[in-house]
């Protein structure tokens, strides 16, 4: 959205297009009733990135705010296991509504854990690449690497937080038997 109306119009529009859609996906999200933690985190970095490319009046400044914040997010997430409950943890109540029993459980704890820790890598990853591709191609050649690579590395993140999650809890003690029980029932 930003790319586009950042082209065709101008960076406020760029910057403007990008709150608009940020704005209508947590709105559909709460009119589905579900929590929408993560477009809420996404909607606040889209405020951030605004008042960033709104004070600055600079594309460079907007897009590179997206490097610090992968780097804040990054630290924030990597750092959210030295608490109860790490970061995949607070999110995964949009994908599923896991019941207290279930999010009480070691099983979910080490999914949690583990997946906590791919995605605070992962954005620290992203913040590299992003800061090279900035510093090596200039605005309009970052902004195609983004488009290129961030929604399939974040889908392909997400599937792979979701399958690793459902494996872990097929295979084990706690879980995996009721599990199988259940998937034999027709």
């Amino acid at each position: 959205m930003f790319f586009a109306g950042w082209k065709l119009v101008g960076l406020g529009a760029g910057i403007g297009a990008a709150v608009l859609f940020g704005v209508a996906l947590f709105a559909y999200e709460r009119r589905q009733g579900r929590p929408a933690a993560v477009v809420r985190l996404a909607l606040l970095l889209v405020a951030i990135r605004a008042t960033v490319g709104l004070t600055s009046g600079s594309a460079t400044a907007y897009l590179a705010t997206e490097i610090g914040i992968d780097t804040a997010l990054g630290c924030a997430v990597l750092g959210s296991l030295a608490s109860a409950r790490p970061f995949a943890s607070w999110f995964a109540s949009d994908i599923y509504s896991f019941p207290e029993p279930v999010r009480d459980s070691p099983s979910y704890r080490q999914a949690m854990r583990t997946i906590t820790t791919v995605w605070g890598v992962y954005f620290l990853v992203r913040a590299l690449v992003r800061l090279t591709a900035l510093l090596a191609l200039g605005t309009n050649s970052y902004v195609l690497v983004i488009a290129l690579t961030d929604a399939p590395g974040l889908i392909a993140l997400l599937a792979w937080s979701v399958y690793y999650t459902v494996g872990v809890f097929r295979r084990s003690e706690e879980w995996g038997q009721l599990i199988a029980a259940a998937e034999a029932r027709p």
